[in-house]
């Protein structure tokens, strides 16, 4: 006979890979997420964007079909320097946090945090 459980304990995790905007229109990799993908200074990202969801997407050049020389290059802090994009999309120029969600065709997929 099993003795019953006296607590119902549910493991928290301390991984969070994620992405950052900001005012100075800059995009941030988290420690995390780059440890989980194996990127580190100077790797060469294509940014993306989903106008109906809000979602950003990051894709190395080569899963997506293109030069790497077209991809944002992120610095040692893992920041890149997004001026064009957010011309481009028009999203606001503020703080904001966006979640891993999936990967979808060499893309991987970030939703604003709510």
């Amino acid at each position: 006979m099993q003795k019953p459980k006296r607590f119902n304990i549910e493991p928290v995790s301390r991984f969070n890979p994620y992405i950052t905007t900001d005012k100075q229109r800059r995009i941030r990799l988290s420690a995390d997420l780059a440890e989980m993908q194996g990127w580190r200074e100077g790797v060469r990202l294509v940014l993306g964007y989903d106008a109906t969801t809000g979602a950003i997407a990051l894709a190395q050049p080569n899963k997506v079909g293109m030069a790497p020389e077209t991809a944002n290059k992120f610095d040692a802090r893992l920041y890149t320097s997004a001026r064009k994009f957010y011309e481009k999309t028009k999203i606001v120029r503020k703080a904001r946090k966006y979640h891993f969600e999936t990967e979808e065709d060499g893309w991987l997929i970030f939703l604003p945090e709510k």
